[in-house]
């Protein structure tokens, strides 16, 4: 009975084929992911397919630009090491950025409807927005912010005020899409439904589920800050301890129709107290205004013009 070898060396495209896989294994060794990876676990024996999976997938990674586009086996997902205490090292498929993003938006919208404003500000877009002279600043700050966001690292967020209809949550529904193409966890809500959201939720369940994703998403935006029906409660135990945890580590993006001091007289009357509570209202400005940079958004009443256009 004839050997492996006998059959190859008697068979030239056999010998080929072994010879293109021989040298296929020594490029993937020496390439520079596998070798910086075996240096680090010099004791560990990877499983060559598995070494291929962890080359390709981290190099289609490298020029990635999300979910749509994604070359992998496994979409979202790429090999890497995972080490655990109390067991060996080894190579296992892991979401991306990208897909951590994805499955985090589509689990907050179960969790909280009010996030679900207008569709078309949610799908505006820089490359589509009017970039007229009266927000141009704006605009630059809200891409600046996008563009130099780092996970642990950026901290301070944007107050973008202005008059009725002038495209501040335009503005903030185009950082939402631009802040998740790159794989960031956002969560964008309207301030007025949320808090009556959270209200119903003391009856129906879930209230703290809700309160823990707005504390903990890495960029949280506040649609129409100061537009709600305030209370003391949705003042001091919704709005005071989401603040509270977020300001010094993550950073927080508002909208808003009224100044800072505006916004002050607003959190101190509540409805439900006998005078206004500017104490307490200066707490929560506390945890808003040295936290963030303020950009007024001037201009037309864009919602008024497309009313007249289609009259």
């Amino acid at each position: 009975m004839k050997s492996l070898s006998d059959v190859i060396h008697a068979n030239p495209a056999w010998e080929r084929l072994m010879e293109k896989a021989k040298q296929s294994e020594e490029a993937l060794y020496r390439h520079e992911l596998i070798s910086e990876l075996l240096d680090k676990f010099p004791d560990e024996k990877f499983d060559i397919s598995q070494l291929y999976e962890y080359r390709d997938t981290n190099i289609s990674c490298k020029t990635c630009r999300g979910l749509e586009s994604c070359s992998n086996f496994f979409p979202g997902h790429r090999m890497t090491v995972v080490e655990e205490k109390g067991f060996r090292p080894h190579l296992t498929y892991s979401p991306c950025d990208y897909q951590k993003s994805h499955a985090y938006q589509r689990k907050t919208k179960s969790l909280i409807k009010s996030q679900f404003v207008p569709e078309h500000i949610l799908n505006s877009t820089f490359e589509t927005m009017e970039k007229d002279a009266y927000r141009i600043e704006a605009i630059k700050a809200a891409i600046t912010f996008c563009l130099n966001f780092e996970r642990g690292e950026t901290t301070r967020g944007l107050y973008l005020f202005g008059q009725f209809g002038v495209g501040k949550s335009a503005i903030a529904g185009a950082m939402t899409q631009e802040l998740a193409k790159r794989g960031v966890d956002v969560l964008m809500v309207y301030v007025p439904d949320f808090l009556m959201e959270i209200k119903a939720s003391i009856e129906t369940g879930g209230m703290e589920q809700k309160l823990e994703a707005l504390k903990t998403v890495s960029v949280l935006i506040l649609d129409d800050m100061g537009a709600e029906a305030i209370t003391a409660w949705t003042r001091d135990e919704v709005l005071g301890p989401i603040l509270q945890s977020r300001m010094e580590k993550l950073p927080t993006i508002y909208t808003s129709n009224l100044t800072l001091s505006e916004l002050t007289d607003h959190l101190a009357n509540a409805k439900n107290e006998r005078q206004p509570n500017y104490r307490n209202a200066a707490r929560v400005m506390e945890r808003i205004e040295p936290f963030v940079d303020f950009c007024e958004v001037k201009g037309r009443n864009r919602r008024r013009n497309q009313k007249q256009v289609s009259n």
